[in-house]
């Protein structure tokens, strides 16, 4: 008999069908400072959700936008 290729998932299963992600924690290591979030988004991917934070931290090795380059995406 052949193997069935989904595996089962062990745990409680969320009734409802609606799946919530748990709130941000900014406390959490590796989080930036919370006055520089600027906001969130949540996108779902592959039956994954995901978060991605916009901030004004800029890393070493990143130059600053100069004024008026940085483009918006809507």
């Amino acid at each position: 008999m052949p193997r069935s290729s989904s595996k089962k998932k062990k745990g409680a299963k969320a009734s409802g069908g609606s799946q919530t992600s748990p709130p941000l924690d900014p406390l959490r290591r590796g989080m930036p400072a919370q006055d520089s979030i600027l906001g969130v988004k949540e996108m779902k991917r592959g039956g994954q959700v995901y978060r991605v934070i916009r901030t004004t931290e800029i890393d070493e090795y990143e130059e600053p936008p100069a004024k008026g380059e940085r483009k918006q995406r809507r």
